[in-house]
């Protein structure tokens, strides 16, 4: 914490089009973020598995904070997704892997979906005026949303148990990047511009961006979970930029496409 005498911070105030990132949802009060756009990033892998769901034709997803919240819900048409540690919650229908949630499996369906740490942050954002989800595999499409947006924007990022991640950082970092080149003012604390500065890390890889994107994504904590458990094939889906190019839209307790 600060010194107790500090005095107030200089003004640093941003009258229009203004960008955050914020690092973690604990950084940021829900009521900062009233008003604004939220666009909730959990990279690996939360943020693609909706994402996909919807691609494929699932009807909407309906998040969850708890295991017990979405067995509450099951029920005709309805499948439970999700994961805890990473793996399929015993008695679920699908896990949190995106390559799972194919045409066939989810067509006309309807998922009710929990994880760890994505769909806490959703909640978080509930008071915005409007939450989109975010990832590298939407860029493009998040950029084409967002772009001419009168609004305060939010990049939010949900972190692993509380804790920063690269991941998250690099995925919010590509679409900043993005807005910023679009003439989005970037507030006074450092978090865009370190995540800004990631994906310039990135872009600098011998062999291009999408390369760069795939190796910080490994090496971040939530790629070598991934990594732990099995799922490089989900990593290399995750770190595939505008590999799942829509835009999910949270609403009324619901996701659905935008």
């Amino acid at each position: 914490m600060p010194a107790p005498d500090l005095g107030p911070a200089p003004a640093h105030v941003i009258t229009e089009r203004p960008l955050a990132v914020h690092l973690l949802p604990a950084l940021v009060a829900p009521e900062a973020l009233a008003g604004g756009v939220v666009i909730m990033i959990d990279a690996l892998r939360a943020s693609v598995t909706i994402s996909a769901a919807l691609a494929a034709g699932a009807t909407r997803v309906v998040p969850t904070l708890t295991v017990e919240d979405a067995e509450r819900l099951r029920g005709p048409g309805r499948l439970l997704g999700g994961e805890r540690g990473g793996v399929l919650i015993p008695g679920f229908d699908l896990d949190n892997s995106p390559r799972a949630y194919t045409a066939e499996r989810v067509r006309g369906k309807e998922i009710v979906f929990t994880t760890a740490n994505g769909t806490a942050a959703l909640l978080h954002a509930g008071s915005a005026h409007e939450v989109l989800i975010g990832a590298v595999t939407n860029v493009s499409a998040i950029m084409a949303r967002v772009a001419r947006e009168p609004r305060a924007v939010h990049i939010l990022c949900a972190g692993t148990r509380g804790e920063i991640t690269m991941d998250d950082c690099l995925a919010a970092g590509l679409i900043a990047e993005r807005l910023v080149a679009a003439g989005r003012q970037v507030v006074s604390d450092d978090s865009t511009r370190m995540c800004v500065g990631l994906a310039r890390l990135a872009a600098e890889h011998p062999r291009g961006l999408g390369a760069g994107v795939l190796e910080l994504m490994t090496e971040s904590r939530g790629g070598r979970g991934l990594t732990r458990l099995g799922f490089e094939a989900d990593l290399t889906l995750c770190s595939t930029i505008d590999g799942v190019p829509v835009v999910p839209r949270f609403a009324a307790g619901m996701i659905a496409l935008a």
